[in-house]
């Protein structure tokens, strides 16, 4: 700030005297403001903030009420709803639900597991919790669910593969390859798969299942696979023929059958059962009319 200084006047007249005490006045106020100390740098944007930090301060001030006085959640509830209810005013409600992927699955279950309606706020469904509750459905292997703004919801369902039909305590069940129980409804149109007997069945029956699967000539002839002791199969073929598996090697015992069958026929044979318990060895059991006749001894011919 620049300094004033004092010049003496040349004339005692009335308004030379009232322009020298202006002119001494103004020269004070100038010395005074010289002596005054200078604001620090700092103090401007530290004022500026706090003056943007005073709505923060505000709505900590008023949350800390709330928690004291135990109103927080009804507080936080109604401003939620508050804003929600705008939103879905604004645009952002349920209009639609896509559902791809879903062949068996019902669809009253679905839309329950969804927990969705329409006009509800999309903002207000939880794609998270919905993809829970979808999984839990036996059908759902697995399940996407998206919102898609301003107004719909997608789900994509990938649905479980039924592999075998499961008795058990002379009830009837749809399983997949990992022994999910799917249903045990309408089994008529399933009466193809082949049957698991058996307690603990469904649990060890999936490797079995695509074992079968890699061997189309012996697994499209089974009809029921029994689970013996927990540990091992006997297949019960669509010709009556039984045939018991070994506890370890499954796998090369039925390539083993499988290559039998393709070069001697096996499994057309008067035969009633066939052991693959022993390695690399094949044991077969005939019909008691078929071993009668090998041991009758050949008729004479008559001359």
């Amino acid at each position: 700030m620049p300094r004033l200084t004092s010049a003496p006047l040349s004339t005692d007249s009335p308004r030379a005297r009232i322009a020298e005490r202006a002119r001494s006045a103004t020269l004070h106020a100038a010395q005074r403001a010289n002596r005054r100390r200078a604001m620090p740098r700092w103090a401007g944007p530290a004022l500026a903030l706090g003056l943007r930090g005073l709505p923060l301060l505000a709505v900590l001030g008023l949350g800390g009420w709330g928690w004291v006085s135990g109103r927080l959640p009804e507080m936080v509830e109604t401003v939620s709803a508050r804003f929600l209810d705008t939103s879905a005013r604004s645009g952002l409600a349920v209009r639609e639900v896509l559902v791809s992927g879903r062949r068996e699955a019902d669809k009253a279950a679905v839309l329950a597991a969804l927990g969705v309606q329409r006009g509800m706020p999309i903002l207000a469904f939880d794609p998270h919790t919905a993809r829970q509750a979808l999984e839990q459905i036996p059908w759902v292997a697995a399940a996407t669910v998206e919102r898609r703004l301003p107004d719909t919801v997608y789900v994509r369902i990938t649905e479980r593969t039924p592999m075998a039909i499961w008795q058990h305590e002379q009830a009837l069940h749809l399983v997949d390859g990992d022994g999910v129980v799917l249903t045990t409804d309408n089994l008529d149109r399933w009466n193809r798969l082949p049957m698991l007997v058996g307690a603990e069945a469904p649990k060890h029956g999936g490797e079995l299942l695509r074992l079968l699967a890699s061997e189309p000539s012996i697994g499209q002839r089974v009809n029921a696979a029994v689970l013996v002791g927990g540990r091992r199969w006997d297949l019960h073929l669509d010709n009556g023929i039984d045939v018991r598996l070994p506890e370890t090697g499954m796998a090369p015992a039925l390539r083993q059958l499988a290559a039998i069958q393709q070069t001697n026929q096996v499994l057309e044979r008067d035969v009633v059962a066939i052991d693959l318990r022993v390695p690399d060895r094949l044991s077969v059991q005939t019909s008691a009319e078929s071993a009668a006749l090998r041991r009758k001894p050949p008729a004479k011919q008559k001359i």
